[in-house]
């Protein structure tokens, strides 16, 4: 028999699957840009490539949120979205 994860253990794994959250969000974001500028100049090799690692990217945030959400010990560690987030930035905005 396993003892439940701590919940200081819990909000360390919550932060982490954010923190990929965000990284991977970042790299959709550059990679639909590309896609976007390779389509505008009818390059449609390079558009493949991007779509597919768009594709991957979003596979993968989806998989971590999942991971994240569906894990009872790490969604209640966290309470609010963002209230344990030391990082977080009165100026940042959470979507």
């Amino acid at each position: 028999m396993t003892d439940a994860p701590s919940p200081e253990l819990r909000a360390v794994l919550r932060d982490q699957a954010l923190d990929e959250i965000e990284r991977v969000a970042g790299l959709v974001a550059s990679y639909a840009r590309s896609a976007g500028e390779a389509a505008f100049r009818g390059d449609e090799t390079t558009m493949g490539v991007h779509i597919r690692q768009l594709r991957l990217c979003c596979l993968n945030l989806i998989k971590t949120y999942k991971e994240m959400a569906g894990d009872q010990g790490v969604a209640e560690a966290g309470g609010s979205s963002d209230a344990h987030r030391a990082d977080q930035r009165s100026g940042d905005v959470v979507a």
